[in-house]
């Protein structure tokens, strides 16, 4: 199982590394300087990229070795995939070779043996390397070999640069590869690589963008502690967050930034149910906040212009210029999108997930606890689902009262009861007979869209209020708008009434 820390830098910074006395510090010998090219091989449909794999023959000197990955997971840049490799005495790979390293009957065993029958492999991409290597050995004993590479990638007519530090944790523990990271952070300004060599290859061959991905289902077992159930819970979270990365870092694809969004929230719910027993340091708290903010803001415009006006304005007259509106939008919402893109690719947001990451796995909470609070911590998790979500059910029903007739303000905080109490019934729900959450979640579920629904009204009118301001010659296809939503939001009026009175009748799983 391979184990690296991918980060990139600037090229102005490669000298700043070179020359780091952090690193003087560590190193155990000389560093030596290798040049490195390597060709990935595929089909001519790309059957091993689209099984999450990837196979390179690597040229250094008189050797060659040929190399295949798989997709693994990536948290916070720390790869960990299972990697094969063997000699080979041609330019081309030999995957009969590899799969004696392989399980039996494995996924990728069999899709070797199909390729190497069928005999289609062919070069898709080269990647040319100058690498720097020097082996670290830390103060607690850990082995990592730190790699600086710089070069290019080529297919064809295209090509890529590649300036990225590789970290890989040779012996020893990954908390400390993390700590590592954040000491070599202060020295010089690097960022999370969300992109491997392959990535960056595919993507100049392949016209494919990264789906969004949406929170997976939570397996909590009636045994766990509820300490246990919380580090499940925020790595669920995190798996979110880290999964819309890459969609949010293009800069296009709203959707990723709706769900990394999501993820944040639900995290910053996690710890709002553990509220008293484990609390995340005031300096990452200030931090989800920020890059929460920056997502937030992405999003809040990008509805505004790709649902909420086209709905608004779509049989407007013409004398209302609703195109220059909805232009205005767009734009504000493409600039917003690249704020957020430029926010998870910075030093700032490396630093937050480094530590957080670092935090939930040191269990950074019981630092300071009490004997009683431990204690709390080791409880059964399904007596503390149970006491959490009939609490937020009354909370919800007690805010809730009268809903419909309810001013904007005291709605508002209806529905952040209203969302508190679903990503906490999703948390649990495995700790319940399905059809009970199931009837349950729905119908929450509805009563949270209609007045999320109603809170985007509220931003959108706040934000066309802003736009008008900014730029005038919006301001009469603005007014229409803001009159068109007004005129919605009173006629949800006996909907959203329905939708509460059916959650009345229904009490939390229990």
């Amino acid at each position: 199982m391979e184990r690296e820390l991918k980060m990139q830098l600037a090229t102005s910074q490669t000298s700043q590394l070179r020359d780091s006395p952090f690193l003087a510090s560590l190193l155990t010998e000389p560093p030596h300087t290798d040049d490195l090219v390597s060709t990935y091989f595929d089909t001519d449909d790309f059957a091993l990229h689209r099984c999450g794999v990837s196979l390179r023959v690597r040229e250094g000197g008189d050797h060659r070795i040929q190399t295949l990955k798989t997709t693994g997971s990536v948290q916070a840049g720390l790869y960990e995939r299972a990697e094969y490799a063997c000699a080979v005495n041609s330019d081309a790979p030999d995957p009969g070779a590899l799969q004696a390293q392989m399980p039996k009957n494995s996924d990728i065993g069999r899709l070797l043996r199909d390729i190497e029958a069928a005999g289609r492999l062919q070069p898709v991409f080269v990647t040319r390397v100058r690498r720097s290597v020097c082996l670290l050995r830390l103060p607690q004993g850990d082995e990592i070999e730190l790699a600086l590479d710089e070069g290019v990638i080529e297919a064809g007519d295209a090509n890529a640069p590649i300036h990225e530090v590789e970290m890989e944790l040779k012996s020893g523990e990954p908390d400390h590869l993390y700590q590592f990271a954040l000491d070599l952070l202060e020295a010089v300004p690097l960022r999370i690589d969300y992109f491997s060599k392959g990535d960056r290859g595919y993507a100049l061959v392949v016209q494919e963008h990264s789906k969004p991905v949406r929170a997976q289902p939570l397996e909590l077992g009636q045994g766990d502690t509820v300490e246990q159930a919380f580090r499940q819970i925020a790595r669920n979270c995190l798996a979110q967050v880290h999964g819309n990365e890459r969609g949010v870092l293009s800069g296009h694809d709203p959707d990723s930034v709706h769900q990394m969004r999501v993820g944040l929230r639900r995290l910053r719910s996690a710890f709002d149910l553990l509220q008293g027993l484990i609390a995340a340091p005031p300096s990452l708290q200030e931090e989800i906040r920020w890059i929460a903010a920056e997502l937030g803001d992405a999003r809040d415009w990008e509805v505004l212009a790709r649902s909420t006006l086209p709905d608004a304005t779509g049989t407007a007259p013409a004398d209302v210029n609703a195109a220059t509106v909805g232009h205005a939008s767009a734009e504000n919402a493409k600039k917003n999108r690249e704020r957020a893109a430029a926010a998870v690719d910075s030093v700032r947001y490396t630093r937050l997930i480094i530590e957080l990451t670092r935090w939930l796995g040191q269990a950074g909470w019981r630092e300071g606890l009490s004997e009683d609070q431990r204690g709390a911590l080791n409880k059964p998790v399904k007596k503390f689902a149970n006491k959490t979500l009939y609490s937020k059910h009354r909370t919800l029903m007690k805010r809730g009262r009268n809903l419909p007739e309810l001013d904007a303000g005291r709605r508002h905080r209806a529905r952040i009861a209203a969302k508190k109490l679903r990503y906490a019934t999703e948390f649990f729900a495995s700790l319940y007979p399905k059809r009970t959450v199931r009837h349950y979640t729905a119908t929450l579920a509805k009563l949270q869209d209609d007045l999320g629904w109603r809170n985007d009204m509220v931003v959108a009118d706040q934000l066309l209020k802003t736009l008008a301001a900014a730029q005038p010659e919006t301001t009469t296809g603005v007014g229409y708008a803001r009159g068109y939503l007004a005129s919605r939001v009173a006629a949800d009026h006996d909907i959203l009434q329905k939708l509460w009175k059916r959650f009345r009748r229904l009490s939390p799983p229990q």
